[in-house]
C-alpha cells in the first residue's frame, strides 16, 4: 500500500515538473482622443497644422507564481506584431485612475491585490516585421492578443480573445 501511494506521489511531482507554469493575463485598451487643433495655425513651413490622428494606450499585465522565470518575447494585438519591454510590478492591486471628470476621478483596478509575480508589458511604439507561421496566423486570427514568450528555453504563447476596453481619455 505504501508503495504504492509513493508511486501515485511521485507520479503527481513528476507530472508538476513538465507542466507549463500557470499565468493569468490582464490585457486593456483604451483610445487616447487627441486635442483640438487651433485654427489658422502654420507651422515654420508655413504648411497649416494637422490633427494628430487617435492613438491607442494598452495596458497589459502577466501573473505567475515567483518561483517561475518566464521572458516575454513579443506580442501580437490584432495581427500586428510589436516587441516589449518589461517591468516588474512592485505592488497590487495596479490601479489606474480616470480623470475624465476631474470632480469626481474613477480608480480602476487593471490588476488585483496577489502574492504572485506581476509583469507590465510595455510595447514599443513601431511595429515590427512578423514572419508568420500559419500557427501563429491561426493564433492571431482568433485573438485580439497573442503573447510569445520563453521559459526553460523553449517558446510558448498565451492568448486573449478580447482586450477590456477602458474609458476613452481625451487630449486637450
Amino acid at each position: 500500500m505504501k508503495k504504492k501511494l509513493s508511486l501515485f506521489i511521485l507520479l503527481l511531482l513528476s507530472l508538476n515538473l513538465f507542466s507549463q507554469p500557470i499565468i493569468r493575463v490582464f490585457a486593456f485598451e483604451q483610445e487616447n482622443l487627441p486635442g483640438t487643433k487651433p485654427s489658422g495655425v502654420t507651422d515654420e513651413n508655413g504648411k497649416r497644422v494637422q490633427k494628430a490622428a487617435a492613438k491607442k494606450n494598452y495596458f497589459i499585465f502577466l501573473s505567475f507564481d515567483k518561483a517561475y522565470s518566464l521572458a516575454p518575447a513579443q506580442i501580437f494585438i490584432r495581427n500586428r506584431a510589436f516587441t516589449t519591454k518589461t517591468t516588474v510590478v512592485k505592488k497590487t492591486p495596479v490601479q489606474y485612475i480616470n480623470n475624465n471628470i476631474p470632480a469626481k476621478p474613477e480608480k480602476i483596478t487593471l490588476v488585483p491585490a496577489t502574492k504572485n509575480k506581476v509583469l507590465e508589458l510595455q510595447l514599443d511604439e513601431t511595429p515590427v516585421e512578423n514572419k508568420d507561421t500559419s500557427a501563429m496566423q491561426k493564433l492571431t486570427d482568433k485573438n485580439d492578443v497573442v503573447i510569445v514568450y520563453l521559459w526553460k528555453n523553449k517558446k510558448y504563447f498565451l492568448t486573449v480573445k478580447k482586450l477590456k476596453k477602458l474609458e476613452p481619455v481625451a487630449n486637450e
